[in-house]
C-alpha cells in the first residue's frame, strides 16, 4: 500500500502515480471535480477533454493530463478518504441523482434563507445550469466522530425549511451522516411532517461506511 500523506509532490515515482491512477480511473468523478482540483493545483485540463463527462477512458485521459499536487489530493479525496474532504465525496454520490452535464455544484456555500434572513452555511448546492436556480443541497453531520443527533437533524430540516420558502425550486434535500444516527424521532421528524411534506421535495438521509454511500431507509422512514 503507498502512503502519500506527507509525500512532496516532486517525489511521487511513476510507479507511485500509476498505481493511483488506476485505482481512481474506477471512480465516476464528474469533470467539474477534476476543475475544481486542477484548479486548486495550478493545474491546466486539456481542453480536448473538457467537453462531457469523464467516462471509462475520458477519466484516464484527464488523470494523466493532471500534475503530481492534483494526483495526490485526488487520492486523500477518493482512496483515503480524508475528513476534510468529505464534501467532495458526496457532491460525486449526489451527481448520479444530478448529472453534471445539466447541474453545477458549488462548495462550501452560504446561501440566504427564506423567512429568516440567515444565511445558511450548506456543503454542497446544487443549480441548475440553464436556469440558474437551486434544485437542491447536500449537508452533512457536524457532530465530529459522533452519530447524527437529533439536535444536528433538526438544525438540517430547519434550513430545508427556511430554504425552500426562498428557492421553491429547490426539489432535493440531503444529509449524511459518517457515523450513522442517534436521533429522539418524535422531536426530529414533527417538524418535517408538518412544514415540508406538502411542498413536493424529496429528503434523504445517508450514511457513509466502508468507502461507500447508503440510503438509512430506517432514518429516512422516520420523515415520511
Amino acid at each position: 500500500m503507498i502512503i502519500l500523506s506527507t509525500i512532496e509532490p516532486e517525489l511521487l515515482t511513476v510507479k507511485q502515480r500509476q498505481e493511483i491512477e488506476s485505482r481512481l480511473v474506477n471512480y465516476n468523478i464528474p469533470l467539474q471535480i477534476f476543475q475544481m482540483v486542477a484548479e486548486r493545483c495550478e493545474c491546466t485540463i486539456d481542453p480536448h477533454t473538457r467537453k462531457d463527462l469523464p467516462r471509462g477512458p475520458k477519466i484516464a485521459a484527464l488523470l494523466a493530463g493532471l500534475n503530481n499536487r492534483s494526483i495526490i489530493l485526488l487520492k486523500q479525496m477518493f482512496l483515503d478518504c480524508d475528513d476534510s474532504f468529505s464534501n467532495f465525496r458526496f457532491a460525486v454520490f449526489l451527481s448520479s441523482r444530478y448529472s453534471p452535464m445539466s447541474h453545477k455544484y458549488v462548495m462550501g456555500s452560504k446561501i440566504n434563507g427564506g423567512r429568516s434572513k440567515i444565511n445558511h452555511a450548506v456543503d454542497i448546492c446544487i443549480y441548475a445550469r440553464q436556469a440558474e436556480e437551486l434544485v437542491a443541497i447536500g449537508i452533512q453531520n457536524k457532530d465530529t466522530d459522533q452519530r447524527a443527533s437529533t439536535k444536528s437533524l433538526q438544525k438540517f430540516l430547519s434550513v430545508v425549511e427556511d430554504l425552500r420558502t426562498a428557492y421553491p425550486s429547490m426539489r432535493g434535500a440531503y444529509y449524511a451522516s459518517s457515523y450513522g444516527y442517534d436521533i429522539d424521532w418524535a422531536k426530529a421528524g414533527g417538524r418535517k411532517k408538518k412544514d415540508i411534506d406538502d411542498k413536493a421535495i424529496e429528503i434523504k438521509l445517508f450514511e457513509y461506511k466502508d468507502k461507500i454511500y447508503f440510503e438509512s431507509k430506517s432514518a429516512s422512514s422516520h420523515l415520511k
